[in-house]
């Protein structure tokens, strides 16, 4: 079986290169791309901030690769209520027929899943490593409490379904 194609927007960049689980990505996914605008906001926008140095390494490294959108009209309508990078991320993946697109904006998942995508977000990533032996339940419970601690909001039915999903 051909393995996954994935699209990331920033959030999942971060949040994994925070954990130091960005490359772990290559264990569920045969393709990883980013579109343009995702690269430009956490590497030249967020210049020395948390996923910068991490997606750089990934991109030089050939594990993440960067594409540009080629449908601007659909880029430039979404843009009406997203940002350039989850506008961009939904565009390349109805592009590539992604088999999913990881965003963990409500606005974001909402108009790709009316767009016909197959939406995950960073925890939902963090149960696929879970799924592949990748980390074991303590270290789930402490990543995703790690996570908001650095600002990631998470609430707690959300954590509780995760834990009782075990």
């Amino acid at each position: 079986m051909e393995r996954a194609k994935a699209v990331l927007n920033s959030s999942v960049i971060i949040a994994l290169s925070m954990l130091k689980r960005l490359e772990h990505l290559t264990y569920l996914f045969g393709e990883i791309m980013i579109p343009v605008a995702v690269y430009e906001e956490v590497c030249i926008r967020g210049r020395g901030l948390p996923g910068d140095m991490e997606l750089r390494e990934a991109v030089s490294k050939g594990v993440i690769t960067i594409k540009s959108v080629r449908n601007r009209s659909l880029v430039v309508e979404l843009c009406r209520e997203l940002s350039a990078g989850e506008a961009e991320a939904i565009a390349l993946a109805l592009e590539e027929r992604a088999d999913f697109i990881i965003l963990d904006d409500k606005l974001a998942r909402e108009r790709a899943v009316r767009m016909g995508l197959n939406v995950i977000g960073t925890l939902r990533v963090l149960r696929m490593f879970y799924d592949k032996g990748l980390m074991d339940k303590q270290a789930l419970v402490s990543e995703i409490r790690k996570l908001r601690e650095h600002g990631f909001w998470v609430s707690d039915s959300v954590i509780k379904r995760i834990l009782e999903e075990l």
